[in-house]
């Protein structure tokens, strides 16, 4: 079986072939000629000419493949098995996040991205297909996947004109639809991203746009930028992928309350550790906290492992800006009070407090109590601020204004956040 060819960014990384004995694998023949200023990958060394260790590279290519009903979905559209990896990247690995691409052996040098023009009522039809189908509105030749549950489309801006990526062509935008059964969450994860953008934890675009009936958030992807025609990468990792989780088990991004030392899943201290292992480890570990607090905050239950990442540029390695960090707890029918992930122990929302929050980072042993607590206060009294200085957005959750402040306050003042009006 021919293999496919591993870019990042336009450097010539190796070949992956299929393991024969593992459907859910992939070999990795690193090219002896290969060499680059960006990291590849925080779980493994990318020796030229060696393989380094299957189960490393398959869970670090299999984090970027779709998941859940989606990946069921597109796999079936495609007609393989949605636990083939290899088949998997066959079909959608063309363009992923961050910058590593796979292509067929043997394709043209001179090779084109092809893009197809949206008017309204075209965007509006792969939007309710994404909603209704589960699919990322993908057509029959795209190569283009994110991770993710949310119905989304990944589309491209150019000139204030949407088109839709072919092949491996690549996306400028995810365009995620409202959905009826949770009809606040796209204001709400809007408002987020004002929010962060104004504490300084943000840094792209994001608007509520319309399609005929269809309204949608169009969110500016972080890991792409055009230059001039062209849309250029910037390669990242999410935390499961740099922590080696594995890639066929879509609940090892979450930590299990019942078994929270479970090593095979994520923790925040094991995600602390590895943003601090990092060069410059210092910095990215004070953006993780100031991060951590920013979600705890806002009561985002969803901050899980695939939800953080690491930004590979060249010989320096940061945190992305904060994404996919939504008030979920304002949501009637998204209130589960567990965090995705403990705090000094603690799941349940309503049971934060600072207390927990320093104790937590001060058990990693990177940081001291008092540099942790100027970070924590500082990122609350910019959040209390921007709460007063963002216009929210019309459909966003009922009483999230007040919620949100009262969470700050609670925070802010050593208490529990408990429950506001009890």
């Amino acid at each position: 079986m021919p293999g496919l060819d591993v870019y990042l960014h336009e450097q010539f990384v190796g070949v992956v072939t299929p393991d024969r004995h593992d459907r859910g694998r992939v070999l990795l023949d690193v090219d002896p000629g290969y060499a680059s200023d960006v990291l590849l990958s925080e779980a493994f060394i990318a020796i030229p000419g060696r393989k380094p260790p299957v189960q490393s590279v398959s869970n670090f290519l299999g984090g970027y493949v779709p998941e859940g009903n989606q990946r069921e979905r597109m796999a079936a559209k495609r007609h393989i098995d949605k636990d083939d990896l290899f088949a998997l990247l066959s079909q959608f690995g063309g363009s992923v996040a961050g910058a590593v691409t796979l292509r067929e052996q043997g394709e043209s040098p001179h090779y084109q991205p092809a893009y197809e023009s949206l008017d309204e009522h075209a965007l509006a039809v792969k939007l309710r297909q994404a909603l209704t189908e589960a699919d990322q509105g993908i057509p029959d030749d795209s190569r283009s996947t994110l991770p993710g549950y949310q119905p989304k489309v990944l589309a491209a801006l150019f000139d204030g004109q949407w088109s839709y990526p072919h092949d491996r062509a690549h996306s400028t935008h995810i365009l995620k639809p409202q959905v009826p059964a949770r009809p606040y969450r796209i204001f709400d994860e809007h408002f987020s991203h004002l929010l962060a953008n104004r504490v300084g934890l943000g840094g792209f675009g994001s608007e509520i746009r319309q399609a005929e009936s269809m309204t949608y958030v169009a969110i500016e992807r972080f890991d792409r930028v055009i230059d001039g025609d062209e849309v250029r990468l910037h390669h990242q990792e999410d935390l499961a992928q740099a922590m080696g989780l594995d890639w066929r088990d879509t609940d090892v991004k979450f930590q299990e309350p019942d078994w929270p030392n479970d090593p095979r899943r994520a923790t925040v201290r094991r995600m602390a550790q590895l943003i601090g292992s990092v060069p410059r480890g210092g910095e990215a570990v004070e953006e993780w906290v100031r991060q951590l607090t920013f979600r705890i905050a806002i009561g985002d239950n969803d901050a899980h492992a695939k939800n953080v990442a690491l930004l590979h540029l060249p010989g320096q390695t940061k945190l992305t800006p904060v994404y996919d960090a939504v008030p979920n707890l304002f949501q009637d029918e998204l209130v589960v009070w567990n965090m995705a992930l403990a705090i000094d122990s603690v799941f349940d929302h309503r049971r934060m407090s600072m207390d927990h929050l320093l104790a937590e980072i001060a058990s990693w042993g990177v940081m001291s109590e008092s540099r942790a607590s100027i970070l924590v206060t500082e990122t609350l009294n910019e959040l209390a601020l921007a709460l007063d200085e963002v216009a929210a957005p019309n459909g966003i959750s009922p009483d999230m204004i007040p919620h949100l402040g009262w969470n700050i306050d609670r925070l802010r003042s050593g208490y529990e956040i408990g429950e506001p009006g009890r």
